[in-house]
């Protein structure tokens, strides 16, 4: 079922198996990057929240593999607080890379703060 799912999806995109592994990769580092920002994370939770993040962005189509390391920035002043021991996850915080594949079309993207840029940048590494 699942390739005839494929075909009747592949007639709304209106480009080339290159072009749709680019896009399936945008759409996994999107999705990954607003579905996570703002979770509480703290040092007791933080390889949790990666394995979490991880395995959930594996079950999306396309998907081979992600890999999540959370920068624990800010950790270090929540644990003294009086009304909390967390903080919450920010995009600065995130460094992380997926694998697609669509049709032997291989990419792969990250999702990394470039400290020159200020900005959680998410860009492809490579499409083969």
């Amino acid at each position: 079922m699942e390739g005839n799912m494929e075909e009747i999806a592949d007639k709304y995109f209106d480009c080339g198996e290159r072009e749709r592994a680019a896009f399936e990769l945008g759409i996994k580092l999107g999705a990954l990057f607003h579905q996570f920002v703002g979770a509480p994370v703290s040092s007791e939770n933080i390889e949790v929240l990666e394995r979490a993040i991880e395995k959930t962005t594996e079950r999306q189509a396309f998907v081979k593999r992600a890999k999540v390391h959370i920068i624990p920035k800010g950790l270090e002043r929540c644990t003294n607080s009086v009304f909390h021991d967390y903080t919450t996850l920010s995009g600065d915080m995130l460094d992380a890379s997926v694998e697609v594949e669509y049709k032997g079309i291989k990419a792969k993207g990250r999702l990394k703060y470039i400290e020159e840029l200020n900005y959680p940048l998410m860009y492809i590494e490579f499409i083969k």
